[in-house]
């Protein structure tokens, strides 16, 4: 005869495992969050059903009693919560990040003037602290491309230099965060604005003039034509002046990754020159703060958005600083943007 105990943890079990996959159907509860919940389910499922299941695990850890064994699988279990918790309080600081955000746009919409029209092409530009390059940046972007107008959406993501002033006396659009947010952040301001503006197509580069504004007719070009809804530029299928074997490796390596991921080629998933269809982009949910690129390929793919590469030319940087964690701390980031952009897809 089943003990009561063993009919508790069946009883549990199913509750645990029901209630997760309801969540996970109205969208509370993802990926990562299921994982835990089923494994979860599986172990008080096994030791209610097959008691002796715990006598192996004693075994496996070389301990005795089935309470060693118990309390072994409990402090794995805590474990994986204390990971759950983590990732929940990357929740506070993305909340955080909403609020930025909002005062960005709110300072944006008091500033601006009615009726303001960002043309046909939005070109977003993340900065923080370029106020040496920048003003060449906007001067190279061509006020038209195949005979679409275009206008700078600068973002300026808590910069302690002059980027603003500059960005404003060049005729660009500044818009600015309180404090640094990271990149993501200031795409999503961008974005943001370029939607409510109207502009039917979204440039994105970065402000360090890496990036050639004249080659944005070869990003745009496929949307216009409706081969792409997503393109994005790659290095490694045109020019790339700057090549650090070790970061030329890390960038194959993670672009293999996304593409399995993504179940669809990708060479080069850390560029931020890419031009994205507006009435698309606004489907998309972008959480992450910092490293924006996986995500976007991610979402772009689970929403259906057609992706295209086109080849583009990455120039060595010639004013200033990397803005990217030195060391190991730039992959190891990377990495786990991706993974975190996988697990809540």
């Amino acid at each position: 005869m089943i003990s009561g105990v063993r009919i508790l943890g069946l009883v549990f079990g199913a509750f645990v495992l029901i209630y997760s996959f309801a969540m996970r159907r109205l969208g509370k509860l993802r990926r990562g969050e299921l994982f835990l919940a089923q494994f979860l389910f599986v172990s008080v499922w096994l030791i209610a059903i097959y008691p002796p299941i715990v006598d192996i695990l004693a075994s496996m850890f070389q301990v005795e009693g089935r309470l060693f064994a118990i309390a072994i699988l409990s402090s794995f279990v805590s474990f994986l919560l204390i990971i759950h918790l983590i990732i929940r309080l990357s929740t506070i600081r993305r909340d955080f990040g909403d609020l930025v955000q909002a005062l960005a746009l709110t300072s944006y919409g008091n500033d601006s003037v009615d009726g303001l029209d960002l043309a046909n092409i939005a070109v977003v530009i993340p900065a923080y602290n370029e106020e040496g390059v920048i003003a060449e940046v906007l001067d190279r972007i061509p006020a038209q491309v195949l005979g679409m107008s275009t206008r700078s959406i600068v973002i300026i993501d808590g910069a302690s230099d002059r980027t603003g002033d500059v960005v404003q006396s060049q005729g660009g659009l500044a818009v600015f965060h309180v404090v640094n947010r990271g990149q993501g952040d200031a795409l999503r301001t961008g974005f943001e604005i370029a939607c409510r503006e109207g502009a039917e197509i979204v440039v994105t580069m970065d402000a360090d003039g890496q990036h050639r504004p004249e080659e944005i007719e070869r990003l745009i070009l496929p949307i216009i034509e409706r081969h792409a809804d997503y393109v994005m530029g790659s290095r490694f299928l045109g020019h790339y002046s700057d090549r650090n074997s070790t970061r030329h490796a890390g960038i194959l390596l993670y672009s293999s990754i996304l593409s399995f991921f993504a179940k669809t080629k990708i060479t080069d998933c850390t560029n931020g020159f890419r031009a994205i269809r507006a009435s698309s982009l606004t489907r998309l949910e972008l959480r992450e703060p910092q490293f924006s690129a996986p995500e976007l390929i991610l979402e772009a793919v689970n929403k259906g958005l057609s992706i295209k590469e086109v080849p583009v030319s990455i120039m060595s940087r010639k004013l200033g600083n990397s803005k990217k964690p030195s060391g190991i701390a730039y992959p190891l980031r990377f990495g786990l943007a991706i993974l975190k952009a996988w697990l809540r897809s």
